[in-house]
């Protein structure tokens, strides 16, 4: 899949984000350099399916700290949507253990995406 490229957009105050993939979405974010940048809104479905704990888990640890510094450095509160729960493993149920250092903050807004 061909990797999104944001450097060019200089100007951009949001990205909304349904990527098909937590790597996809961490470096796609990588190359956002707006200094108009004020949130960030990615879309994930509530279930997750199954997976690989360690490789899923590493994943979601680039995307928590790649969300922290954007938090840290542009004081930009992300949020996370989700869709209708399903059966297995839902992201409501597993977000401090996917994003453990936003959701000990308290700078990360779930929402279930209607």
């Amino acid at each position: 899949m061909r990797q999104l490229d944001l450097s060019k957009l200089t100007r951009l105050k949001v990205i909304w984000m349904r990527g098909p993939n937590v790597p996809w979405v961490v470096a796609a974010l990588q190359t956002a350099e707006s200094t108009n940048l004020q949130q960030i809104i990615i879309y994930f479905s509530a279930d997750l399916g199954s997976w690989n704990q360690e490789l899923f888990h590493r994943e979601w640890q680039d995307l928590d700290r790649l969300l922290l510094r954007f938090w840290t450095s542009h004081s930009i509160r992300p949020k996370i949507e989700y869709g209708k729960e399903e059966t297995g493993h839902g992201l409501r149920e597993l977000v401090s253990w996917l994003l453990p250092e936003l959701t000990s903050r308290g700078v990360i807004d779930l929402v279930k995406y209607k």
